[in-house]
């Protein structure tokens, strides 16, 4: 089974490249990591998505160094993430995810209780935010959405508070604030990295199961084949039978080309 997996990992390697260019070539990527073992040893599991595709790559970093070798240096589009430092160490195109910030504001203000108005300020912002885009705002408008909700970012940063989780939060705030809005100003951008977090799901309960990947052949396969299903399925097509035809393509394309290549030079072949 194992050797049967790596053939189609191997005769679906192109596919696997053809689904990084499309990425690479979106206006906007959704990029995650968690951890995986390699031999024991910690590695990182990376997800790219776009709308129709996406991708996994198994490496041993969790910097910059990875986005920048799956989605290229020059990468032009706009990466929605959480607050990991690689992102911005990336690029400077960036959406920040609400989810995660909301997330942690309720968690500061059940900690501190300077937290709750930051908290209820913060997830008005958002909410009122949504509505008025519902409405599919002119560019201009956008623009004036975006000057209105940095103001109110910035007066909460503004607050005094204590130290602890609240004033964490606020520092966390204040980092991205060049990043939060972006969904305002850009109707393609999402204000949440819910989509990239999703498709970590299969691969984190692979992670239960398998425990670790043993060595860089495990790391091929894993990434590659979860690739070759995984856009099958958002763009509703069988993932199955959808494999069997990208496996049995490339085989076909081998076999021709080794036919071509030991064919006699000169002499015609029947």
């Amino acid at each position: 089974m194992w050797h049967a997996t790596e053939r189609a990992a191997r005769t679906g390697r192109c596919e696997y490249e053809q689904i990084r260019q499309e990425i690479q070539d979106a206006d906007v990527v959704h990029i995650d990591e968690t951890g995986i073992k390699r031999d024991g040893e910690q590695a990182w599991i990376w997800t790219f998505q776009t709308v129709q595709h996406t991708l996994y790559a198994v490496r041993k970093s969790r910097g910059s160094d990875v986005p920048a070798e799956v989605l290229g240096e020059d990468f032009a589009g706009t990466v929605v993430c959480d607050g990991w430092t690689a992102y911005p160490a990336f690029s400077s195109n960036l959406q920040r995810c609400w989810a995660h910030i909301l997330r942690e504001a309720e968690d500061a203000a059940e900690k501190q209780p300077e937290g709750e108005p930051i908290y209820q300020a913060l997830r008005q912002v958002y909410v009122a935010l949504q509505a008025r885009l519902e409405s599919d705002p002119s560019p201009r408008e956008r623009a004036d959405l975006q000057r209105v909700a940095r103001r109110e970012l910035e007066s909460l940063i503004d607050r005094s508070v204590p130290n602890g989780p609240v004033a964490t939060l606020l520092g966390k705030i204040e980092g991205g604030l060049d990043h939060w809005l972006t969904f305002v100003g850009e109707p393609a951008v999402s204000p949440t990295n819910n989509a990239a977090e999703n498709a970590l799901r299969e691969p984190v309960v692979l992670r239960k199961i398998i425990g670790t990947l043993r060595n860089d052949r495990g790391m091929f396969v894993h990434e590659t084949v979860l690739s070759l299903l995984a856009p099958r399925r958002q763009q509703g097509r069988n993932s199955y039978e959808e494999l069997r035809r990208v496996v049995s393509n490339n085989r076909l394309s081998h076999e021709l080309t080794l036919c071509r290549l030991s064919r006699p030079r000169g002499k015609h072949v029947r």
